[in-house]
């Protein structure tokens, strides 16, 4: 990963720094279910659509790997999708996170190294895609922001198949199909024990750390199509992802207290009590949902070298994102 993507990572990172917790109340597990689900429900759009980025390169097909010139290429890009903080506001309080300094809307960040090689005999390309945060940027961030623990993880693939090659007036058309997956999560550790309860139940976790995370696998479609003007590429698309997608809250520490009768209050009234063990607490909520998006953009070409600059819109949810790539591409 590049300097610039770091600093281009980090950039979105700090936008959505939480200010260090302080414990005004003993968290109701209760409604610390109910806002994971909320939470959940909020992000079932949001993932799917962050999931989408990278691999937006300008030409909507790059050709035959076997001709001359081979045509491949490999590069880096960042960037970041929006989403409304509301509902992870809302969890973060109850959990006991101070959330003064929380934006009403939040970037999820999203940096990758991409590589795509030209098909054989038949018009395609195929795409692959990787990104995490690596140890030395993770400590950065995390001194930067007063102890923000980041978590960010994706792989992705796509195959595109050309309608129209494109050529002296026609444009390039192509339709793909891709899988991708993304698990992120937000976090601080704080410097004293919390209580949580439930009924006349209590547990404690010693110095825990806690916070948001979220995963989801998509399945992609999407259509695009480009055409070259001398050092200039635009292009444009629409998108359909199908999101597998899961968020919640944790709690990392050791957990004294009486664990299974707060278990056992929380079924009584009918509420699905959070996975709780000697190590943590845990709860996730699953959400299955189709995200629907527009994008399009711009390439400099010059040479071998490709600069891409990339919007979306999320049909689904109002949200919005974008992306700046760097390549080397025959």
């Amino acid at each position: 990963m590049t300097i610039s993507v770091k600093k281009a990572l980090a950039l979105t990172i700090l936008t959505a720094a939480l200010a260090m917790p302080g414990f005004s109340q003993v968290p109701n597990i209760g409604d610390l279910q109910d806002g994971a689900e909320s939470m959940s429900q909020a992000l079932s759009a949001a993932l799917p659509f962050n999931s989408t980025l990278g691999l937006n390169w300008s030409d909507a097909y790059i050709g035959q790997l076997l001709g001359v010139p081979p045509h491949f290429g490999v590069g880096v890009s960042a960037g970041a999708t929006t989403v409304k903080a509301d509902k992870m506001k809302t969890l973060l309080d109850t959990l006991g996170v101070d959330t003064g300094a929380f934006p009403a809307v939040v970037p999820l960040p999203a940096a990758m190294a991409e590589a795509r090689i030209g098909g054989f005999l038949l018009p395609f390309d195929i795409g692959i895609k990787g990104g995490y945060i690596p140890p030395e940027l993770g400590k950065t961030i995390k001194d930067a922001t007063g102890g923000l623990n980041l978590d960010y993880l994706a792989a992705g693939a796509d195959i595109r198949f050309a309608l129209l090659k494109g050529g002296l007036l026609l444009p390039r058309v192509s339709l793909g199909v891709g899988v991708n997956y993304m698990k992120g999560g937000l976090g601080t550790t704080v410097g004293q024990d919390q209580s949580f309860t439930y009924s006349n139940y209590t547990i404690t976790a010693t110095k825990p750390e806690l916070g948001l995370s979220w995963e989801t696998t998509t399945i992609d479609l999407k259509a695009q199509i480009s055409k070259g003007f001398l050092i200039f590429t635009p292009y444009a698309g629409l998108g359909a992802s199908y999101g597998m997608s899961k968020a919640g809250y944790y709690v990392k520490s050791d957990i004294t207290g009486d664990i299974e009768n707060l278990k056992n209050a929380l079924t009584d009234a009918g509420i699905t009590p959070p996975d709780i063990s000697a190590t943590g607490i845990s709860s996730y909520f699953a959400n299955n949902k189709w995200a629907f998006r527009a994008f399009g953009g711009l390439s400099l070409n010059i040479l071998v070298l490709r600069v891409d600059l990339t919007g979306l819109y999320n049909l689904s949810d109002n949200s919005y994102g974008g992306s700046v790539g760097v390549r080397f591409q025959l």
